[in-house]
């Protein structure tokens, strides 16, 4: 019986900058509705790993699939529109703007029509109503009209990752959503996470295990560019050379 598509998948993926390679043979598929987490320690290539998938870089050699087809070298904005959001390490959102205006804003860069901020009063209305129902089911409604600067850095994190869901997105990759939030605001990332829908596939790259372990089903790690292990939380979490990777110690060939 065939295997179901992956909803992304990478083939023998390599990328050098110079001399220095940050992605070796790289073979990783992310399964229709998964909850993967891609780990490793720093300087490993996670985020880069990301940009690969997304299409911010291209591959030195290897292929890059989404939903089946190659997308090698297809542009990151034309992988969004197949379906791909992502958040970043560092949040990029419009610190000036209100919670609503930034998901408003994702709303119409869906349609197409993020720049239409003058005129197209009926399109702009029902991108407001999109977005602040969308604030509503994730909890974020109170803050609607206040400035993102105005708000903690947790809540900051939450409205990025509200910006992803509003691009509707099959597939939704999180790099490191818990950065800097103080452990007073965690528990608002990670119980936001726990409730994403299950249509969406997801990978979460992240360094809270705490995190990791109460969200995948199932975990990559990553070390020097390469994948090292796979496999379920329980496995993961008893694997003696993944315990090695994370107490510092040279990891085996």
């Amino acid at each position: 019986m065939d295997q179901p598509v992956p909803v992304i998948e990478a083939r023998g993926v390599n990328r050098s900058f110079g001399a220095i390679e940050v992605a070796s043979n790289i073979n990783f598929r992310l399964e229709r509705g998964a909850r993967h987490a891609l780990i490793g320690p720093n300087g490993a290539g996670k985020t880069t790993f990301i940009n690969l998938l997304t299409g911010r870089i291209r591959p030195s050699s290897g292929q890059i699939f989404l939903h089946g087809q190659d997308v090698t070298r297809l542009p990151f904005d034309r992988r969004v529109k197949r379906g791909i959001a992502r958040t970043f390490q560092l949040n990029t959102l419009l610190r000036n703007l209100s919670v609503l205006e930034n998901v408003q804003l994702a709303e119409l860069e869906r349609h197409g029509s993020a720049s239409r901020l003058i005129g197209g009063a009926h399109l702009q209305r029902q991108a407001a109503e999109a977005a602040y129902a969308l604030l509503e089911e994730l909890r974020l409604a109170d803050h609607a009209n206040a400035p993102v600067k105005s708000l903690s850095y947790g809540r900051q994190r939450l409205v990025e990752i509200a910006i992803a869901l509003a691009l509707k997105p099959a597939i939704l990759l999180l790099d490191e959503p818990a950065a800097g939030v103080p452990p007073t605001d965690s528990h608002l990332v990670f119980d936001m996470i726990a409730a994403l829908p299950d249509d969406i596939s997801v990978l979460i790259i992240e360094h809270d295990m705490k995190l990791v372990f109460r969200f995948a089903k199932q975990i990559s790690v990553l070390v020097q560019g390469k994948i090292l292990r796979e496999g379920t939380a329980e496995q993961i979490a008893a694997d003696p050379m993944v315990k090695d990777v994370y107490l510092g110690h040279r990891a085996h060939a």
